[in-house]
């Protein structure tokens, strides 16, 4: 799925989006008589609440199949979007990253870079 920031679009396209109807089937957009998007909310589909759990995951394992098979429905995308973030907000919960020791080793070497340079 292709994401399009509307952040570098014109005002009048970001005020098109914004008032589209909040439907939780969501929209489709016509041109003409013609069908030329589908718009879907994205808000959680999922309980997110609690813990993650095996069916969870296997439901978010499914989606990635049919996302790679080329067969995700915009629901289905909407979907898998709130499993991800559910997966990893309890990722983070029970193994977070080491952000700080990474940080504190990418500084070291910019320093040490920096020494190497400067010596030239």
């Amino acid at each position: 799925m292709n994401h399009i920031l509307l952040d570098s679009q014109e005002e009048a396209v970001k005020r098109f989006f914004l008032s589209l109807p909040a439907d939780s089937q969501g929209a489709v957009v016509e041109l003409n008589g013609h069908a030329v998007a589908c718009v879907v909310p994205v808000s959680p589909m999922t309980d997110q609440s609690g813990e993650w759990t095996n069916a969870k995951n296997e439901r978010r394992h499914q989606l990635i199949r049919r996302e790679i098979d080329g067969h995700l429905t915009p629901a289905e995308a909407v979907e898998l979007q709130a499993l991800q973030q559910a997966m990893l907000k309890y990722r983070n919960k029970v193994a977070p990253l080491p952000i700080a020791s990474v940080r504190k080793l990418h500084d070291e070497l910019l320093a040490k870079a920096g020494r190497a340079h400067a010596k030239k």
